[in-house]
Order: C-alpha cells, then sequence, then structure tokens
C-alpha cells in the first residue's frame, strides 16, 4: 500500500516549481563554473590510460548547459540517462504530492540489475571502442 502523505497548498505549488528554478540556477552557477574554475584531469586516465565510469561528465554537463544533447550523449551517455531516471522519480514524486497514487515501473529491481549491467559494461567498453570514448 502507498502511503499517502497529504500536501498543504504552497508545498504543491513548491514541488511544481522547484525543478525551473533549479535549472535555472544550475544553468547559471555551471555557466560561472566552467568559465572560471579548470577541473584536474581524470586521475584513472592520467595515470592507468583507462576510462572512468566519470570520464567525460563534467564536458557532458557542458555540452547539456550549451544545448548540445548529441555531444553530451558522446561524452558521456550515463550523465543523460541519470537526468531521465531523476526526473521520472520526480514526476512520480509530484503526481503523488496531487494525491494520485503511482507507481512507476523504474523501482523493480530487475530494472536496476539492467542499468548497473549496463554502466559496468559501458565503462569497459568505452575504453576499447573509440566510437563511445570521451572527445
Amino acid at each position: 500500500m502507498i502511503n499517502m502523505k497529504q500536501y498543504k497548498p504552497y508545498q504543491k505549488i513548491l514541488i511544481c516549481i522547484l525543478p525551473f528554478v533549479s535549472a535555472v540556477l544550475f544553468y547559471f552557477i555551471s555557466i560561472f563554473v566552467l568559465k572560471y574554475i579548470t577541473f584536474p584531469e581524470c586521475p584513472s586516465f592520467r595515470f592507468l590510460h583507462i576510462y572512468c565510469p566519470g570520464c567525460g561528465m563534467t564536458r557532458a554537463a557542458a555540452a547539456l548547459i550549451h544545448g548540445d544533447i548529441l555531444l553530451s550523449l558522446r561524452q558521456n551517455l550515463m550523465l543523460v540517462l541519470e537526468i531521465i531516471i531523476f526526473a521520472v522519480y520526480y514526476l512520480e514524486f509530484a503526481i503523488r504530492a496531487f494525491g494520485k497514487p503511482v507507481r512507476f515501473p523504474i523501482h523493480n529491481i530487475k530494472l536496476l540489475y539492467v542499468f548497473l549491467a549496463f554502466l559496468a559494461i559501458y565503462s569497459i567498453a568505452r575504453n576499447f571502442v573509440p566510437a563511445i570514448a570521451p572527445i
């Protein structure tokens, strides 16, 4: 049984506004960070010359901020997948806040195992297949 908490009207408004405010803040903070702060090279790539699962994530975020979704996918596919998963979880939360008992199939443990297996295969394959390695 799904536990339905009653939300006050101002909480429902905040739930609707929060993603947009967060996106705007993320955009402006990211522009500042990408312009004025340099990030060190990935230690696993620097010393071992292998790509870790997070290699290219900063460049993928930068490409996404500039609206280049294909370059973001090219840099690191996992960032876009994680954003989609987060959006589905947030959508479920927002629908529940308005009193609709909903449960998306994303909570299936088998789906989690598939995602983790994909992460492992992708992390290994990007070291051997130049087409999916970060630029």
